[in-house]
């Protein structure tokens, strides 16, 4: 009984999880210069709380960061692989507050709140401090793997597929073979 409420509960926060148009990778622009600085991944966690991964830095000057002004358990982590982001609460589809954002090259944790455009392309990212009149915003754009990065890993997969599945022909051969 008890198996098959955490299998409810899971499936549950897994649906909402896939119907949230904020869950998924977008690119955080750099609101100085415009340019695109890096991609995150967002997701909801098993408590049902969104959060943002930074998996890969975008602009080559910043590729192997640390977070060396970061506070306590942030202080010195590589910035790629970092989760930046947590503790949103859903408020409506594609609403998510009342969470935190580590800004990386300060070091500042702030409150945070974000919404998706209503075209599902772009993402309204809040930082604020006290209220939210009392900071700034970003708009990120929903990431689109390049041809190349996606062309490359289907043939990954393709070569991957090929070696793992042996033809009834080779599998009798081998086995002659080992006789």
């Amino acid at each position: 009984m008890k198996k098959s409420i955490s299998a409810l509960a899971f499936s549950l926060l897994s649906s909402v999880a896939m119907a949230d148009p904020a869950v998924g990778q977008w690119v955080t622009i750099d609101d100085e210069d415009g340019s695109q600085a890096s991609v995150v991944d967002i997701n909801i966690n098993e408590e049902g709380k969104l959060q943002g991964t930074i998996v890969k830095l975008l602009r080559e000057k910043d590729q192997g960061k640390s977070c060396e002004k970061c506070p306590d358990d942030f202080k010195n982590q590589p910035v790629e692989g970092l989760t930046f982001m947590w503790g949103l609460e859903k408020e409506g589809e594609g609403e998510w507050e009342s969470g935190r954002i580590l800004d990386p090259k300060s070091g500042s944790i702030y409150k945070s709140q974000l919404e998706v455009a209503e075209d599902g392309q772009s993402l309204s990212v809040r930082g604020y401090i006290g209220v939210s009149w009392i900071g700034r915003s970003q708009k990120w754009l929903r990431y689109e793997a390049p041809i190349a990065e996606t062309a490359a890993e289907a043939v990954s997969a393709d070569n991957s597929a090929e070696t793992a599945e042996a033809t009834p022909a080779e599998t009798a051969a081998e086995t002659a073979a080992a006789e």
